[in-house]
């Protein structure tokens, strides 16, 4: 087992955080994971984060004898790497969030973040389905919905470092009401609350007290046992995805889009709508060998992600003699 370049990799996500040592090929040493609460402050999250942090710091030096290089950090939703900032999350309302610059302070290590999707990709391109391919579009499907575009063999960031939000790109102009403030968004149609609102739409019930704990992990183990309320709406969900992505690959040209996120996990349920609806949409003529793919990374794609951005910064090892 390496004991040099492991980095410290933390994946915060809308209902949950994980934090773990990841070696330089890839290999998660051991982890940590928290559930969140809502709302959450800034103050309650870091005070999260760095728990865990420093439990992780702990667990690896017993276990190895050696420091972790760095700290590395996937963020959702609008991310500043230059200056450590955490800018917007629509889902949870963090804003303006120096979390880099704390987060250092507190653990006397380098921090590095990361948009959470973008983290992703790079991550799919160092371990995953995409170490060869120089174009790609990334999508995550969870409590909300991002995107990362890679060009050229990297991340295009775009002019205020917001590129790949294909989460709100709209897909119904008379849709529910986003977070961002616009009605009809991808992500307010097809993440992992659109799926339960939806869901209890189609029942008429929406009662919390009588659907406490129900989510879109249930709601698709229910469309697989048959129920075809649940099948309908996992179909409409790949109707949704299928028009963001359309549009997506119309504009980029990518080789592939690749799927993750906790409702890839249902990706057999609204996969088949998904293909209907970009196969009717899509300039094929431009796009010839477009292929959708669930990543190769599972689970643990934001973690391996903040990992391949922090391992990004770490100087080559140097040659064997």
């Amino acid at each position: 087992m390496p004991n040099h370049n492991c980095i410290l990799s933390i994946d915060i996500g809308g209902s949950k955080i994980i934090a773990g040592a990841v070696d330089a090929d890839g290999n998660i040493l051991f982890r940590n994971i928290m559930a969140l609460w809502r709302p959450i402050t800034k103050n309650e999250l870091f005070t999260c984060i760095v728990n865990m942090c420093n439990d992780v710091i702990h667990r690896h030096h017993v276990y190895t004898m050696n420091r972790l290089s760095c700290v590395a950090a996937a963020i959702p939703g609008l991310c500043d790497p230059t200056n450590g900032m955490w800018v917007y999350s629509s889902f949870s309302g963090i804003h303006d969030f120096p979390i880099a610059k704390m987060l250092s302070g507190k653990l006397n290590l380098p921090v590095y973040l990361e948009n959470d999707v973008n983290a992703c990709a790079m991550g799919e391109m160092m371990f995953g389905a995409c170490k060869d391919v120089d174009d790609f579009f990334w999508v995550t499907v969870s409590n909300g919905i991002g995107g990362c575009v890679v060009l050229n063999g990297g991340v295009y960031a775009g002019a205020n470092m917001g590129a790949g939000e294909i989460g709100h790109v709209c897909v119904d102009e008379n849709g529910p009401m986003c977070e961002c403030g616009n009605r009809g968004c991808a992500e307010a149609c097809a993440a992992g609350p659109a799926i339960l609102r939806r869901y209890l739409a189609s029942l008429g019930d929406v009662s919390s007290d009588n659907n406490a704990g129900l989510n879109a992990k249930i709601i698709a183990d229910r469309a697989r046992q048959g129920e075809e309320t649940a099948i309908q709406v996992y179909e409409k969900t790949g109707y949704y995805l299928g028009k963001a992505i359309a549009s997506t690959a119309n504009i980029l040209n990518p080789k592939k889009i690749i799927i993750g996120g906790g409702v890839s996990e249902s990706m057999d349920l609204f996969y088949p709508a998904l293909m209907e609806t970009l196969n009717r949409m899509l300039f094929r003529a431009a796009n010839p060998n477009l292929t959708v793919e669930k990543t190769a990374l599972g689970n643990d794609a934001g973690l391996l992600g903040a990992a391949a951005v922090g391992l990004r910064h770490l100087p080559s090892p140097a040659p064997s003699p």
